[in-house]
């Protein structure tokens, strides 16, 4: 079952026997009845572009490109993961250990109401390799130590 879009423009919708879906608008800003729940993209969803704006040029975005809602998430996050991966050979060749975080940011569209993935982040951490096998003599850290 498909989910209605979010945003300013508030539907009931329900499922009519052929599969389509009819819709009643409640919000000021919605346009006459919807007949789908993915409509003909909008004037700002055509006009939205993503740019990476890191100073890593070995990643993609690096012009703005046209990404429509529907394939914003997996762009994003594979233009995420080149930034993560460009991390980690970094820290290999300085004999580190990378810790990356990555955060998507989503947005609706005031126009059309369609939830979208507006851009990412990625966060990295270096820290020195642990040699492995590095116990002290009582063997702390070999299981588990806790304090109360």
């Amino acid at each position: 079952m498909a989910i209605a879009p979010l945003g300013n423009n508030i539907n009931n919708y329900s499922i009519l026997s052929e599969g389509r879906a009819s819709g009643r608008a409640v919000g000021a800003a919605a346009s006459a009845a919807k007949t789908d729940f993915f409509p003909e993209q909008c004037q700002t969803c055509a006009n939205r572009k993503y740019q990476d704006r890191s100073n890593d040029l070995s990643v993609s975005f690096q012009t703005p490109t046209h990404i429509s809602p529907s394939q914003s998430m997996a762009s994003v996050v594979s233009h995420e993961y080149e930034h993560v991966t460009n991390n980690r050979a970094k820290a290999e060749q300085e004999d580190m250990t990378a810790h990356s975080t990555v955060t998507l940011s989503y947005a609706v569209c005031p126009e059309c109401g369609r939830m979208y993935v507006s851009g990412g982040k990625t966060t990295t951490v270096y820290t020195p390799k642990q040699p492995s096998g590095s116990l002290n003599e009582e063997g702390q850290g070999s299981i588990i130590n806790m304090f109360a």
